[in-house]
């Protein structure tokens, strides 16, 4: 007589075995069924081969039914799949799996005493699910944790690893963070290779305060990108790149280790400013930008000055009410010449306008006297610029407020297009 069908359905990384348990009692003998064949049907991640060693299933092995669904449970519980079936035919077996979408990348933060590649080959040879990433759910994350344990235990070294989810500020989830507890990993030294020897004092000063914190490869990325990347910007040196950066063991105890970085950084040539072009509009004429650029033809061109000079562009609109002005300078460069000229650009958005108007905590007599110099009314385009101009301009003209000290704030309604400014005086102090 042929063996009856069996199938089983898990979804969601949901394991059946309590259901199982209920139907055949563990002291229950069940019947065994030879496996001649295995069919995976359905995953473009995983090949047959990668699913079948994952699942502990052995060809020509004697299989029951608790064999079958632990199989199945295996492949479920590890979050790579959405959904796993299976149906087995007296010899032959055929799992139909969905992947899951949701994989995001490893990340090694701080296993300074094997590379990268080296630690991504050892674990997928321990894994078969793994190929250097993992799901957000499901087991195959914490089963890598404990895998780097093992891989770092054959070198000697007893660490403790933990992993987490990464993401940028207020961001999905882009990766998953694998780090040793223990030992800590602290920085002993920093060396910079590639740099020229004028440059090595700013840089030594700028990574001062990470000698003796704990090393943290994004870490340290963030760091050359935001402190050490615009000591270069600001001298020119617009085409500078910072490679990942090499940390070296130094010593090792169970509770610490001792590192040195090496920052790899290939300088570039220094550029000069070629042109700032400003077709010019009507609120600004192109011949009023000269004074208000802080970098000229022929300059070293600063990212800091250059920032400043499209500011001044910007703020000029946004003094007309165009608070959400935004503005930008798209770069050309003559790499030959060493030159660059910026087209800039100005999208001014809508004009918002004064809505609500509010003095508070002054007498009447001086009410009186700010309202004759004040000439923002309500319904005018707003500018951000006038409260505080006003009170350090007029400061003559208000002698009434003397022994008095004024703050501003405006509240910006985007939906309306309006803003509502409220100046607050209170007693001592200066008009600011």
């Amino acid at each position: 007589m042929r063996p009856p069908l069996l199938a089983l359905l898990l979804l969601g990384g949901l394991s059946l075995s309590s259901l199982f348990a209920q139907q055949t009692p563990s002291k229950q003998r069940q019947p065994a069924y030879k496996l001649q064949r295995v069919r995976f049907v359905g995953s473009t991640r995983y090949s047959e081969e990668q699913l079948l060693s994952a699942s502990g299933l052995k060809i020509g092995s004697d299989m029951s039914a608790q064999d079958l669904q632990k199989a199945a449970s295996i492949l479920s519980e590890s979050g790579g799949f959405s959904e796993v079936r299976y149906r087995f035919d007296g010899g032959e077996a055929e799992y139909q799996v969905a992947d899951n979408p949701d994989f995001v990348p490893c990340v090694f933060e701080n296993l300074v005493w094997i590379s990268d590649q080296d630690l991504l080959a050892a674990i997928s040879r321990r894994l078969p699910l793994f190929n250097g990433k993992v799901p957000l759910n499901g087991n195959l994350a914490a089963n890598v944790g404990k895998q780097i344990e093992g891989i770092l235990k054959e070198k000697a070294i007893g660490a403790t690893i933990s992993w987490m989810p990464a993401a940028t500020l207020n961001g999905p989830v882009n990766s998953i963070a694998f780090s040793a507890a223990t030992p800590r990993v602290e920085i002993s030294d920093i060396e910079f290779a590639g740099a020229s020897p004028s440059q090595i004092p700013a840089l030594q000063k700028a990574t001062a305060p990470l000698l003796g914190s704990e090393y943290r490869q994004t870490m340290l990325q963030d760091f050359s990108k935001n402190s050490l990347r615009p000591i270069y910007m600001n001298q020119g040196y617009l085409h500078v790149q910072f490679s990942k950066a090499l940390a070296t063991p130094i010593a090792t105890t169970p509770e610490s280790a001792k590192v040195k970085i090496t920052v790899p950084i290939e300088e570039g040539p220094v550029y000069h400013l070629k042109a700032l072009n400003w077709p010019g509009s009507d609120i600004l004429p192109a011949a009023a930008t000269p004074k208000l650029y802080l970098l000229k033809p022929g300059d070293v061109v600063s990212q800091d000055l250059l920032r400043k000079s499209l500011n001044n562009v910007g703020a000029t609109y946004v003094a007309r009410g165009y608070m959400k002005a935004t503005i930008r300078g798209t770069p050309t460069f003559d790499d030959a010449a060493h030159t660059v000229a910026y087209d800039i650009e100005v999208v001014p958005g809508d004009a918002y306008h004064l809505r609500n108007l509010e003095f508070k905590n002054l007498s009447d007599a001086q009410l009186q006297q700010v309202k004759q110099v004040w000439k923002l009314k309500p319904g005018d385009v707003y500018d951000p610029t006038y409260a505080p101009a006003f009170l350090v301009k007029n400061r003559p003209s208000l002698r009434a407020l003397d022994g008095l000290s004024a703050i501003w704030t405006q509240k910006v309604d985007d939906e309306a297009r309006a803003v509502d400014l409220l100046l607050t005086f209170r007693s001592g102090g200066l008009l600011k």
